[in-house]
């Protein structure tokens, strides 16, 4: 399994594996859990599982479209409060949902390319930290 088929695997999926994150992100990271306080966290699990697609997207393809959209992302994120310290974490219970999510079909190698994909993304977010972007 690639990460492009991995995303295929979670978009197909009934279950949400989202909702999974959130739930070991939150439990493991208490102090985050200010920033989800008034959030649907159904619909804030679908976003995320979207933004996955997005993330398998920009680390295969590098479209202009999708590295604009992140940046937006990050200046969103940044006007939210959220801070910088919390994204390794937040990667990180990503990678352990995902690793329960796909069982035997994760690999290392899999692994490796989530953690490419998400670093990248991450470091496209936080230039909407130091900069504006709007749509």
């Amino acid at each position: 399994m690639d990460i492009s088929e991995s995303v295929e695997a979670i978009l197909s999926d009934k279950r949400v594996m989202c909702d999974l994150f959130y739930k070991r992100f939150l439990e493991k990271h208490p102090e985050a859990r200010q920033y989800f306080a008034d959030v649907d966290m159904t619909k804030q699990a679908n976003f995320l599982t979207i933004a996955l697609a997005i993330i398998e997207d920009h680390y295969e393809h590098e479209y202009q479209a999708t590295e604009h959209y992140l940046k937006v992302l990050g200046t969103r994120h940044r006007n939210w409060g959220i801070p910088v310290e919390l994204y390794a974490p937040f990667r990180d219970c990503l990678l352990a949902t995902m690793a329960e999510f796909h069982g035997d079909e994760w690999t290392e190698e899999l692994a490796g390319q989530w953690r490419k994909a998400i670093e990248k993304a991450t470091e496209t977010m936080l230039e909407g930290y130091s900069q504006t972007y709007i749509y």
